[in-house]
């Protein structure tokens, strides 16, 4: 278990300020948000690559100030591999189990099993620039994992490979830690992969954590416009409810008529809407907003739309379209007021 209170790292104009964070053991925890916000900073904080600080960092209990990293029984892997050219795969993956002084023929048996796992058997006697990036960043986990390390931090690895590999190096990150269960805290800036890793997420910006909690709980209940933004719902609308409807100058949103009246900040999802032809008959049960088409993307198997709807910017995203469309047709838009995410009240605005 990691456990840290009121950890506080200043630089001349950026710092962390009084974070808490609780990561349980056999947890895959990220760090999420954009460039600057502090994750990294966090990261080596918790590494002992910065050492001065104030508040305090506990493993199992052991407050690791001070302390090197085979006490603290932590490893870590970073955006690039860091492999030593002059030495050989099996070598590089060995190194540390080396220089904690494990004998030879254990800690070459140890570094070979880890490459099978990471899928890099018959590479042992390879060198680094025998290697692509993908497979450099295998054996860079293989170093890390071989370790047995209470917490393996991670520092946006797989950034710097293109879709594909970055997507397989993923999933067997996750099936390896599933398989040993092991506590890794893992930084990046792409939601989609925290989405996928995660166990628990806490979103970061200016130096604070702003929300933590499991990706659907998240992605359902953002705290703040911030997270809501970050995480990619972009439909956000600001006003006053009176009589069940919210307005925001021409624009209106339907929503729940027990909505107690006073100024609101709410979102939609961009999935939780449909667009449907101008005059198809309305279905109980559901509401519309009337627009314009502005764009049409199709990606992924999604249509991906952008309305204008009273001078407000409306996305969309669904799997199928019933009718012809093009930019600049008039359409209806539907969505259920059940769907609707209530970020803020009266009173918190």
């Amino acid at each position: 278990m990691v456990v840290l209170e009121g950890v506080t790292k200043k630089y001349d104009e950026f710092s962390i300020e009084r974070l808490d964070l609780r990561i349980e053991k056999g947890e895959f925890f990220t760090l999420l948000g954009g460039s600057g916000c502090g994750k990294s900073t966090l990261l080596r904080v918790i590494s002992g690559i910065e050492r001065e600080f104030q508040g305090s960092i506990e493993i199992d209990s052991m407050d690791i100030r001070g302390r090197s990293t085979f006490e603290t029984g932590l490893s870590m892997v970073f955006q690039d591999s860091l492999l030593l050219p002059n030495l050989s795969v099996e070598d590089n993956v060995a190194f540390g189990l080396k220089m904690k002084g494990v004998g030879k023929k254990e800690r070459l048996t140890k570094a070979r099993d880890a490459l099978v796992e990471l899928g890099l058997g018959g590479f042992e006697k390879r060198h680094p620039n025998d290697l692509s990036g993908g497979q450099k960043q295998r054996v860079a986990i293989a170093r890390a994992l071989v370790m047995e390390p209470k917490v393996l931090l991670m520092d946006e690895p797989f950034s710097a490979l293109d879709e594909e590999l970055r997507g397989k190096l993923q999933k067997l990150l996750k099936e390896i830690q599933r398989k040993y269960k092991s506590t890794i805290l893992f930084v990046t800036h792409d939601r989609d992969e925290a989405f996928y890793l995660s166990d628990k997420i806490a979103v970061m910006d200016n130096g604070s954590i702003v929300q933590v909690d499991n990706p659907q709980k998240l992605y359902e209940n953002p705290r703040d416009e911030f997270v809501a933004r970050f995480l990619g719902i972009n439909n956000i609308f600001k006003g006053k409810v009176s009589g069940g409807i919210l307005r925001d100058d021409n624009f209106q949103v339907e929503v729940d008529e027990k909505t107690s009246e006073g100024r609101v900040v709410v979102a939609l999802k961009a999935e939780d809407m449909r667009v449907v032809e101008e005059g198809a008959p309305e279905s109980i049960g559901s509401s519309y907003f009337k627009g314009r088409v502005e764009d049409i993307s199709f990606k992924s198997g999604f249509y991906h739309f952008i309305l204008d709807i009273e001078g407000k910017k409306v996305e969309v995203v669904q799997n199928r379209v019933d009718f012809h469309i093009e930019v600049g047709q008039r359409v209806k838009v539907s969505y259920k007021k059940k769907n609707i995410i209530y970020i803020k009240r009266e009173g918190l605005c």
